[in-house]
């Protein structure tokens, strides 16, 4: 009878093994699908971007993808506006392109506006080309290997406006004597 009841207790405990691994197996198997399912959704997303509405649950990779779409279409206002606000979000390769797609942006901005009106939006070329500077800056920081980012920032130190010359002082003195003209004789000479 002893020996009955251990045989039925090692079935026992092997079947509730089974099950558990089966249950847990099964557990797994719907995360995965689950998972499966979402970014297959994502994928679908990211081909077609125009279909995106972002908000504030909207994935970051998906907004990047809507900066994107929107960039390229023309749309620039809005392009810098989501990637300005999806900066820090993501892995470091996410964050190195929004920075760098940030840059290039107010690089392209600055280049247009500077060859289109020239020192007459002095002021608002060098904000757009200080803004690129820095945006390539931290693109670089997150990625020292990327190559683009060095051309563009090179590209934006080459572009950099001239500082705005002066004001000549129209001041109108008086002599009043030639020695205020004339140097004068250093102390301790003969």
């Amino acid at each position: 009878m002893a020996s009955l009841t251990a045989r039925l207790i090692r079935i026992w405990r092997s079947l509730v093994l089974a099950w558990g691994l089966l249950a847990m197996l099964l557990t797994g198997l719907v995360y995965e699908g689950y998972a499966v399912l979402h970014l297959s959704r994502e994928n679908t997303l990211i081909s077609r971007p125009e279909r995106i509405e972002v908000n504030d649950k909207t994935p970051v990779i998906l907004a990047f993808a809507k900066a994107a779409q929107l960039e390229r279409s023309g749309q620039i206002q809005e392009a810098i506006r989501l990637y300005t606000g999806i900066l820090g979000q993501g892995d470091q390769r996410l964050r190195e392109r929004i920075h760098y797609n940030l840059g290039t942006l107010y690089l392209r901005e600055a280049a247009m506006l500077w060859n289109a009106k020239g020192v007459l939006e002095y002021v608002r070329v060098n904000t757009l080309v200080a803004l690129a500077k820095e945006q390539l800056h931290t693109a670089l920081r997150l990625n020292p290997d990327n190559w683009d980012a060095r051309i563009n920032l090179e590209y934006a130190h080459r572009i950099t406006p001239p500082a705005k010359e002066r004001e000549k002082a129209d001041w109108q003195g008086s002599k009043s004597s030639v020695f205020a003209t004339v140097p004068t004789i250093p102390g301790g000479a003969p």
